[in-house]
């Protein structure tokens, strides 16, 4: 049971929070300039996105000027509230910060009905802020009462160029390198590719264990205990056996048989909670049938390679698959749709067919650690080949190899394909 006394004490706390917060907030975020300038409309802005990702920080980053209220809902001492305290917490916030017109509610999803509250906010002329780590709750709960009335805005762990923020070294996109720059982004590119791009990891002592407690954390709380899910061990040796098979066709069949599940569609279920969560993401193979391309395996990629090295026991051993997974996090930052392409026999794979959400020309993307060896490199020509035969509308442009360090050009079918290194393609 809770009472005003108690909601202006944590309150109290949480405003003394801010100060901690902001000392934080020293990397520009790439969306936050898109973020600062739809302040203002009347929108509710959603920042969605994994559990400690920088959100939060985000949100008081773009406030930091502005008269703004504060509710952090993810605290154990809120935990007893109900919809029906709402109404006190804004008393006790009109107290506290008399004259506010922003208001930042951090996970208000944990309460139930809080969309009703938001809704209630934005009549009486609030501005109202909201982060959350669950995109199908926040998509489904906004969609009944706030249609056409909020706008959402997505973040993951640090993209290369945030974590080259993070360290000092910002080089804008297009900037011309020397050749000490180019060999200083090379060196921090392989640190990041180790690192990954949570936020605060590089304040971390024991990064295996923070990461292991951020992942166990989402399972539980993110996932367990927002869709009451009763069979905790079956949800873990699902994400575990996802985790080991990353950037790899995986079938629900698959996962089904590997752990004697009874029925399939527990195996889709808590595949689609992982995936609300921002833990794994599900690319369709390309076809022309839709009935197909849900018949056909997906290929699974995690929210961030560090992760996948702290809870995938063959993660250390498989660089090209985590460098796959890492090209596919940035296009999702660059907002593209994404399939992957193999041939009717099963011969040729491209990894990554994309284009625009708005539509646009195709492009085509091969990763591949190494190309030095020519059957490698081969390899990954054939496969742009055979998707090229498959595809109209291919961009001029469209056919890259992205590798961990090669650089270069060849040609197919009379197209240019280029090498490009991973930490330049990155920067583009």
């Amino acid at each position: 049971m809770v009472n005003s006394a108690k909601i202006k004490e944590v309150l109290l706390d949480q405003l003394g929070d801010i100060l901690s917060i902001l000392d934080k907030c020293r990397v520009e975020r790439l969306v936050e300039p898109e973020l600062r300038g739809a302040l203002a409309d009347n929108l509710v802005k959603v920042i969605s996105g994994v559990r400690r990702c920088g959100k939060s920080v985000l949100a008081h980053r773009v406030l930091r000027d502005l008269p703004y209220a504060y509710v952090n809902f993810d605290d154990e001492r809120l935990a007893d509230i109900a919809t029906a305290d709402l109404n006190l917490v804004l008393e006790v916030l009109l107290e506290l910060k008399p004259g506010f017109k922003y208001i930042l509610l951090d996970e208000i999803q944990n309460i139930e009905k809080w969309e009703l509250f938001v809704t209630r906010l934005q009549r009486g002329g609030y501005k109202v802020i909201i982060t959350g780590s669950n995109a199908h709750l926040l998509g489904r709960d906004l969609a009944t009462h706030l249609t056409g009335r909020h706008k959402v805005f997505e973040i993951y762990p640090f993209s290369f160029l945030e974590y080259l923020r993070s360290r000092g070294m910002d080089f804008p996109p297009g900037k011309a390198l020397s050749t000490r720059s180019r060999a200083d982004i090379s060196a921090a590119f392989h640190d990041y590719f180790s690192a990954g791009g949570f936020p605060e990891l590089p304040g971390i002592v024991d990064k295996k264990s923070y990461l292991r407690d951020l992942y166990d954390k989402i399972l539980t709380q993110d996932i367990a205990f927002r869709h009451g899910v009763r069979h905790i061990k079956t949800l873990k040796d699902i994400a575990l056996y996802t985790a080991n098979n990353y950037a790899s066709r995986l079938s629900y069949k698959n996962i089904k048989d590997a752990y004697s599940i009874g029925s399939i569609h527990t195996v889709k279920n808590y595949l689609a909670y992982m995936q609300e969560a921002y833990l794994f993401f599900a690319v369709e193979a390309f076809s022309h049938k839709a009935r197909e391309r849900v018949r056909l395996p997906r290929k699974m990629y995690g929210i961030d390679a560090a992760l996948l090295r702290s809870i995938s026991v063959s993660g250390q051993k498989n660089e090209g698959r985590l460098l796959e997974n890492l090209v596919y996090l940035e296009l999702l930052r660059r907002k593209k749709h994404v399939l992957y392409y193999s041939d009717p026999q099963r011969k040729y794979e491209v990894d990554f067919v994309c284009r625009q959400e708005t539509g646009g020309a195709v492009e085509l993307i091969q990763v591949c650690l190494d190309t030095n060896m020519a059957e490698v490199k081969q390899r990954e020509l054939r496969g742009l080949q055979s998707a090229l035969n498959a595809f109209k509308g291919v961009s001029a442009d469209g056919l890259t190899v992205i590798t961990l360090d090669t650089g270069g050009t060849a040609r197919i079918a009379g197209r240019q394909v280029k090498f490009v290194p991973a930490w330049e393609w990155l920067l583009q």
